[in-house]
């Protein structure tokens, strides 16, 4: 009777073993997906200089047309993009919008250097972990953010940066 209780203890952590490796593998799958996403969106912003329509189509197409499984935003439960500290939403989950990531327009200035004086974006897409039962209840943000876009006076020869105001 010893043997028959500890083979089935063996048995239970064989099990759960196996659980959290699928639940890791499931987890980086989910990752690799958000993080993509987000560095793609990053880049698309930082080659136009601007996150615009044209913008936003292009990176839209990009998701849709790689076929990297990046979530479609469910009519049935609707995500708003959460609100952050100075930044000015410029893509939220709206209509034109299919799929769930957020895109935030930036400003920054140190006080006295027109170095550090410009603009910049900072993207969220989502990692998410849909279960039968719970759904999407497990929604977690993977955030980047774009370089500092300067406005350069080109009329000098120095090529000063000129504040934004």
């Amino acid at each position: 009777m010893k043997e028959a209780i500890s083979n089935a203890m063996v048995f239970n952590l064989i099990i759960i073993f196996v659980v959290v490796l699928i639940m890791l593998f499931i987890g980086s799958l989910s990752y690799s997906k958000a993080f993509k996403v987000k560095n793609r969106i990053v880049e698309e912003i930082e080659k136009d200089e601007n996150y615009d329509e044209n913008t936003a189509k292009d990176i839209n197409d990009w998701i849709g047309g790689e076929g990297i499984g990046y979530r479609l935003k469910d009519t049935t439960v609707s995500h708003n993009c959460p609100n952050v500290a100075g930044g000015k939403i410029v893509s939220d989950n709206s209509s034109s919008n299919p799929y769930d990531y957020c895109v935030y327009e930036l400003s920054t200035c140190d006080s006295g250097d027109n170095y550090k004086c410009g603009k910049y974006y900072r993207v969220i897409t989502y990692m998410y972990f849909d279960f039968p039962i719970i759904q999407d209840l497990i929604r977690i943000p993977v955030r980047g953010e774009t370089m500092t876009f300067n406005d350069v006076d080109s009329s000098s020869d120095l090529g000063h940066v000129v504040p934004r105001t």
